[in-house]
């Protein structure tokens, strides 16, 4: 079967300033929460120049399984099943009420977003840093004249501005995890989080251990054995490690300073998702 990639994952979007009542009779407008989210989002989005993304996986109506379609990154594009690109910088404008930003995770700015379109509705949910963002996301196709009616897609992203170079100090990054388990095939608004702690190592070459931790799905309660990965060469500010299809993690430093860093990953769990995390 071969699906039509409509959309790109926006975690954080356009939105319009609201206004209200002061001194009685003068209207002052008053930016919500979410018109910063966007500015973020559109500062962050406009330098990017390095993403990363899990590969598709489509779950379909009778089926027990889903299927994956693969993803191959290169700078700031995304091939997705040599049919479609994800581009960083790319810009999708929503509606205000779409977009809900959230308490901080571990000091990392955080958001939901419930997208309503003509061919299908979207759950993302993802935080953003000062010079990165990463999010998970679940559509459902819901047009009746779409041979694909019913499908859910999830795929995980993180994109930002990479110096790529190599830290050159010791450093922790700790930040959240935005995941999606294999309740996604049937529920759209279903999703896993949990913490991230990533640190280097300075010697003969530059290593990263990143430990995601504490991931529960949020709405069921599942809970989720940690994934480890350590003694990961780092190379032109980039890491990552290879199992299988369902076994891998990738990440990037972000920012000038590698102030912060985020990345990808599936687990043989049933999981896949995005992580990100700020230097301590």
């Amino acid at each position: 079967m071969t699906l039509r990639y409509r959309y790109f994952l926006s975690p954080v979007l356009c939105v319009l300033m609201v206004g209200c009542m002061s001194g009685g009779s003068s209207r002052i407008p008053v930016p919500p929460p979410e018109y910063y989210a966007i500015q973020d989002y559109e500062r962050i989005a406009s330098n990017a120049n390095l993403q990363l993304s899990t590969d598709w996986m489509n779950w379909v109506p009778g089926r027990t399984e889903p299927e994956r379609v693969s993803v191959e990154c290169k700078g700031m594009y995304c091939s997705v099943g040599y049919s479609h690109f994800l581009r960083s910088n790319r810009v999708v404008s929503i509606d205000t009420e779409e977009l809900m930003v959230l308490p901080d995770t571990n000091g990392i700015s955080t958001a939901v977003e419930n997208f309503s379109g003509k061919f299908l509705d979207a759950h993302n949910h993802g935080g953003w840093m000062e010079y990165s963002f990463f999010a998970s996301r679940a559509a459902i196709f819901t047009s009746d004249t779409d041979p694909d009616q019913g499908v859910i897609q999830v795929f995980a992203t993180v994109t930002g501005s990479a110096p790529l170079t190599n830290p050159e100090m010791e450093a922790t990054w700790a930040g959240f995890v935005s995941a999606r388990d294999d309740t996604a095939g049937t529920h759209r608004d279903s999703y896993v989080t949990g913490d991230a702690s990533i640190s280097v190592s300075i010697g003969a070459q530059v290593l990263a251990d990143v430990y995601l931790t504490g991931m529960a799905n949020v709405t069921t309660g599942q809970a989720y054995a940690d994934v480890t990965y350590e003694d990961l060469v780092v190379t032109d500010g980039q890491f990552s490690r290879y199992h299988a299809d369902n076994e891998r993690l990738s990440g990037v430093f972000y920012g000038p300073g590698h102030e912060e860093v985020g990345g990808v990953f599936e687990d043989p769990q049933g999981l896949l998702g995005a992580y990100g995390g700020a230097k301590q």
